[in-house]
């Protein structure tokens, strides 16, 4: 009588070609796009607290600034995205649910309010076209009442609080980082949100720059040693 071999599960040792190098740029990609994040809310010229009118005529006035505040929070994104699929995999290898959880939900909080309008690109398209600074306000106003807009941001807004959260303590029981590290990235979204709702932008970027030195370690972990996950090999 014959018997099929096992497949017997072995830990992955990033041996295969390429294997480093993406476990490199995944390392440094996710704590760089959050560092990216807090450069555009930086140097964006406007107050988040601020009303349309408010927003409309500081953006009219620093066109520039406001362009170069859209496209750091777009590599930002490009770059944040793939980064956190590896450092999901490496926190999912020590705590599947949390880990899973807590990378999807802060992956997809992303992804949606990527979906809705950006209003500083439509507004300096506006502007460089001639449109009024009032006309301006009315587009903004009407787009932000509507439900396509209001339903991703909500989702943003518990998501990616949510995702960092339980992403964090996962981190945090695999021992993967630092304690202290950490707790950085479990605190961090809540910050955000009342950085963002109450118009503080220092307590904003500050909130962005935590879950970086988080990730800056949890990326360290992944370039050196991989995800940790198993494969099955014949």
């Amino acid at each position: 009588m014959t018997t099929t071999p096992s497949r017997t599960p072995t830990v992955a040792d990033g041996t295969a070609a390429g294997t480093g190098t993406a476990r490199l740029l995944a390392g440094i990609a996710a704590p760089l796009g959050l560092v990216l994040f807090a450069l555009a809310t930086l140097v964006v010229p406007y107050s988040t607290s601020g009303s349309s009118k408010e927003i409309a005529a500081d953006i009219a006035t620093h066109q520039g600034i406001t362009e170069l505040s859209v496209w750091l929070w777009t590599v930002g994104t490009v770059m944040f995205l793939p980064g956190l699929v590896g450092i999901g995999l490496l926190a999912a290898a020590r705590s599947a649910r949390l880990g899973l959880w807590g990378s999807v939900l802060f992956g997809t909080g992303l992804l949606a309010i990527t979906a809705t309008p950006s209003l500083d690109t439509v507004a300096l398209g506006a502007f460089d076209k001639g449109v009024s600074q009032d006309t301006m306000v009315k587009v903004a106003d009407g787009t932000n009442a509507l439900a396509v807009v209001n339903a991703p941001l909500f989702y943003f807004i518990a998501a990616h609080v949510v995702g960092a959260i339980l992403l964090g303590v996962a981190l945090l029981r695999g021992r993967v980082i630092p304690a202290w590290a950490a707790w950085l990235l479990i605190v961090s979204m809540p910050l955000n949100v009342v950085g963002y709702a109450g118009g503080l932008r220092p307590l904003t970027v500050v909130s962005f720059l935590m879950p970086a030195v988080a990730f800056g370690y949890a990326g360290l972990a992944l370039a050196r040693r991989g995800t940790g996950w198993a494969r099955v090999t014949a």
